[in-house]
């Protein structure tokens, strides 16, 4: 993962190839990195009129991972990236939300 080529999407593709049960076990820094990969492929994949449907079961997973650890700037950024932020709502609460709403607003 390190050692990769910037543009390179191995760990994404293999992430893809296995089983998307237990991602949160490969630690947070490889998902702070599979959530970058996912964002440039997924604007690769609607540029080309391709599905992505695979890339959003990922968001699924990953954006709770960030909100649970207070990590919502990573998770809004995400969900922005792959056009999802409509979802948002489902993962706010007592409390995150007021973290939430300083991004979005720090965002425009």
């Amino acid at each position: 993962m390190v050692a990769a080529e910037e543009d390179s999407s191995d760990m994404l593709d293999y992430c893809l190839k296995g089983s998307l049960t237990d991602l949160q076990s490969w630690g947070h820094e490889y998902l702070r990195s599979l959530a970058g990969q996912i964002g440039k492929h997924y604007n690769l994949r609607v540029e080309k009129d391709e599905s992505a449907d695979d890339l959003m079961k990922l968001v699924d997973i990953i954006v709770p991972q960030f909100i649970n650890h207070n990590e919502e700037p990573e998770a809004v950024d995400l969900m922005m990236e792959t056009e999802s932020l409509a979802k948002l709502c489902g993962f706010c609460n007592d409390r995150n939300y007021d973290r939430v709403c300083r991004y979005l607003c720090s965002c425009t």
